[in-house]
């Protein structure tokens, strides 16, 4: 991994690096098989209940891997991610998984992906973060809108879900879109802090 000391403690949740401790709140994740709806990368709900997968990304020198923990109950909820990192070209991808439902909220997922996407453009220098979504998860589609990414690219037919081709959407955003976005982001994570009280 390119920085196993990462901590970040926000007001929701807490992120830090995966580490092989975390196998048993991680493997049942992919029981759920709603989850497969809405994840282009449904080999990683398998991977998971391998414990060699942690291990595998531990050693991932071009990866950074984030367990997300709820700071009410210290429960790790997800997993957030940048995968193929490359410091030559300056960008690499990223990923967010919330394990179930109920955290699917937006403060969490928000603070989440602002503390890594942060790490991305300020600690490793990175000028461009992508990602990938299903075209069928309008969900996710808005939430990185949201976070200032934009689509790029359409990859038609690209996944086989459950017997039927699904279509891909390439999305991306820049340091200097990033950084014109944050400051909106974390106040829209202390207006959800404000709501709570």
């Amino acid at each position: 991994m390119i920085n196993n000391t990462v901590l970040c403690g926000g007001n929701f949740v807490s992120v830090r690096a995966l580490c092989q401790g975390d196998y048993n709140s991680i493997k049942d994740w992919g029981d759920n098989e709603n989850n497969f709806n809405y994840f282009p990368n449904t080999n990683f709900l398998y991977d998971i209940k391998n414990p060699s997968w942690i291990n595998s990304k531990i050693d991932d020198n071009n990866g950074l891997y984030l367990v997300i923990i709820d700071n009410e109950n210290q429960n790790i909820i997800g997993l957030t991610l940048l995968e193929n990192i490359d410091i030559s070209n300056r960008n690499a991808c990223w990923g967010i998984y919330l394990s179930e439902e109920k955290y699917r909220k937006l403060n969490y997922s928000l603070e989440s992906a602002f503390f890594i996407i942060d790490y991305a453009f300020f600690k490793l220098n990175l000028n461009k973060v992508y990602n990938n979504t299903l075209a069928a998860n309008q969900r996710g589609r808005k939430f990185h809108k949201s976070l200032g990414f934009k689509e790029e690219a359409i990859f038609n037919n690209q996944i086989l879900i459950d017997g039927y081709y699904s279509d891909l959407i390439w999305s991306s955003i820049t340091n200097q879109e990033w950084s014109n976005k944050r400051i909106s982001i974390e106040n829209k994570i202390e207006k959800f802090l404000v709501n709570e009280n």
